[in-house]
């Protein structure tokens, strides 16, 4: 026969037991949801949107030696869609077919809080029409942390990329 103070032992543990079960289950389902409410946020990893753009133009030259080229110029605004303030340091674009000849409209480096709209001019030299038809580029931002810095892609709410890239693809468009 087990004596009283054994058995009152075994029940505490057994008691015990659900309870560091129950734990470690709410630990193991609140890891991912912490997770993934962090990632949302851009605390960890910046997050952009297009914003509202002005608009865009374009032009077709002609070089000397006859060769055609075409120019355009997007007035394209990227938000921050975090809940932290981020320092822009840099702009890029990521696409075939163009090359990024000048970026204005913003002083960089520049602090952008959240839900705000950081406005950008975009002047390109476009090399390949069918390229930029085929995939329109994208805007890559160059942004700083105290922690230190990385490369964010701008997502596209749109799957042909924001409205205003409208004016680089209606410049291959242009008579020659």
């Amino acid at each position: 026969m087990i004596s009283d103070s054994i058995g009152d032992r075994l029940a505490a543990e057994a008691e015990r037991l659900p309870r560091a079960r129950a734990r470690l289950t709410l630990a193991v389902a609140l890891v991912p949801a912490l997770a993934a409410l962090v990632g949302a946020s851009g605390a960890v990893v910046p997050r952009f949107g297009y914003g509202d753009g002005g608009g865009g133009s374009s032009s077709v030259d002609t070089y000397e030696t006859g060769e055609t080229y075409v120019t355009t110029e997007v007035e394209q605004g990227v938000v921050n869609e975090g809940w932290t303030l981020v320092t822009v340091t840099g702009v890029g674009v990521r696409g075939e077919g163009l090359v990024l000849r000048e970026v204005s409209g913003a002083r960089l480096p520049r602090a952008v809080a959240p839900g705000e709209e950081l406005p950008l001019t975009l002047a390109f030299d476009v090399e390949d029409c069918g390229a930029v038809r085929a995939k329109p580029p994208e805007v890559v931002l160059e942004v700083s942390r105290w922690w230190g810095s990385s490369a964010v892609t701008v997502a596209a709410d749109e799957l042909d990329g924001p409205e205003n890239w409208v004016a680089v693809e209606s410049a291959c468009d242009s008579p020659t």
